[in-house]
């Protein structure tokens, strides 16, 4: 396997796909040739968002200088914001989140921590939830906090995941992240700066949505969608070059 360098000046997101990050959905019309995929965070009826687009941080975490480069983007629009004085500590949500938000806090010069994952119980048919432990780190009370994860899609668990670090006396003071997808929130949420490597919003959809509906009943989505990354990448190639 080829080690990722970027370009200088290089796209982030051309260095994700460079990575092997971005599944795109492929199309023939509005026919869906490979499988729609699930997000984090649930409808009002419990049910995962899905869509088209996935960016899938792992498959650039073992190119580290892919990974500086995130890190770097995030630090020079930390800087231009003037919110660098803003955090005492960078809180890196496994697993993407860990690997940039360490990146980060070693490009800024901030202290780290990150929780152990713990899978909850969590209905067939969903995306696997989880809760954080952060019992190995020790925290002041009112230490401040910048929530580091890989994609930021809707935020629908960005207060559960704020709630955890809290538990701590820690407070959270900004989010962070390596992409924002998100169509609703773009520098802040619910008075928190959000800041991310890339800003680029794509579609989500419930799965009683109209566009969306059709993959659904046929079950055509992808609930495990890192585990089976070869199989939609292998979806990819064979349709780009019947293109």
């Amino acid at each position: 396997m080829n080690l990722i360098i970027p370009y200088p000046g290089e796209n982030l997101l051309e260095l994700g796909k460079r990575c092997d990050a971005v599944y795109v959905c492929p199309k023939i019309g509005s026919q869906r040739m490979g499988p729609l995929v699930v997000y984090a965070g649930t409808d009002d009826r419990g049910r995962n968002y899905v869509g088209d687009i996935y960016f899938n941080f792992r498959r650039i975490e073992s190119h580290l200088k892919a990974v500086e480069a995130y890190a770097e983007a995030a630090h020079q629009k930390l800087r231009d914001q003037h919110l660098l004085d803003m955090f005492d500590t960078i809180c890196g949500l496994p697993n993407g989140g860990r690997t940039f938000g360490q990146e980060l806090a070693r490009v800024i010069g901030k202290r780290f921590v990150y929780p152990d994952k713990k899978p909850k119980p969590t209905e067939a048919g969903k995306k696997q939830e989880y809760t954080w432990d952060l019992s190995q780190f020790d925290f002041e009370r009112g230490e401040r906090v910048a929530m580091a994860e890989d994609v930021f899609n809707n935020f629908k668990n960005t207060d559960i995941n704020t709630e955890e670090i809290e538990v701590t006396g820690a407070k959270v003071v900004l989010l962070v992240g390596a992409l924002n997808r998100s169509l609703i929130y773009d520098t802040s949420y619910k008075g928190l700066p959000v800041v991310a490597s890339i800003r680029e919003p794509y579609p989500e959809y419930e799965q009683d949505d109209p566009a969306v509906v059709v993959d659904i009943v046929a079950g055509n989505l992808e609930l495990e969608v890192k585990k089976n990354w070869p199989r939609l990448r292998a979806i990819m190639e064979k349709y780009s070059k019947a293109a």
